[in-house]
């Protein structure tokens, strides 16, 4: 019997990989979240609406009366599992399983403040609930993650492969820069995104971090990578005259 290990069946992540984990992370509208039931240990499926935090990490918008919110909140580690199956066989569809910790967002903070704003740009319907007394913001740390890319494309991923460090101002920058570019830039963002091969007018910005930003129109979500990542707070302008100087056209 040889005593040579079988061949790995991951691959290591190269950019395609990464920009497709970052993409199937934070285009999406919702995910399944699995988690530990407490008392039991049996593993506790369910399904979530989500957003991300200007870092990339997922967050979710749960109740403290449902039963995957008990169990977040009585052990912290769970995992999400992005993608949506698509026409065809669903198992040849991207997918991305992220492994992390459950962090509850204290209330009325600024971290606070910017993932509520996130979130119900990405969740609008969720304005009906979202204060209602027994709701909570969770945000959920990457620790790491597996896409699967197709069939025998598999990549172990990192936090470094999927989230942003943290950098000075963007994050009070946000809300400034998607007012300003919904406001007086629509024709701007939409030759952007029909530049990345998405039909359709009425694109809005509903949120814009370090390294790019998302856009959506109904039910769609697309995410729009900068050229070059934003090294501070003032940086969006240089970042999206870029992308639709690319596009033909130039925002003022």
């Amino acid at each position: 019997m040889s005593d040579t290990p079988p061949p790995s069946p991951h691959l290591p992540p190269d950019a395609e990989a990464r920009l497709l984990a970052r993409r199937l992370v934070r285009e999406a509208r919702h995910a399944a979240l699995a988690a530990i039931e407490p008392g039991s240990g049996a593993p506790l499926a369910s399904r979530v609406a989500t957003a991300t935090d200007v870092s990339g990490d997922p967050v979710l918008l749960v109740s403290r009366l449902s039963a995957h919110t008990a169990a977040m909140l009585a052990d912290a580690r769970v995992s999400l599992l992005f993608g949506e199956p698509g026409r065809g066989d669903p198992l040849a569809h991207p997918r991305l399983m992220l492994r992390g910790r459950a962090e509850v967002v204290a209330a009325g903070g600024e971290a606070w403040e910017t993932v509520r704003r996130r979130f119900l740009a990405r969740q609008p319907k969720a304005a009906l609930y979202v204060d209602f007394p027994d709701f909570l913001f969770v945000r959920i740390e990457t620790a790491s993650a597996l896409l699967n890319a197709g069939f025998a494309r598999a990549y172990p991923l990192g936090r470094g492969d999927l989230c942003d460090a943290p950098v000075a101002g963007v994050s009070r920058a946000e809300a400034r820069v998607v007012a300003h570019m919904n406001e007086d830039h629509g024709d701007a963002l939409d030759a952007i995104l029909r530049h990345a091969g998405e039909a359709g007018a009425g694109w809005r910005l509903i949120g814009t971090d370090a390294t790019g930003f998302e856009a959506s129109l109904g039910e769609r979500v697309r995410r729009i990578e900068f050229a070059e990542p934003v090294s501070e707070g003032t940086g969006f302008r240089a970042a999206f005259v870029e992308l639709a100087r690319a596009a033909g056209e130039t925002p003022g």
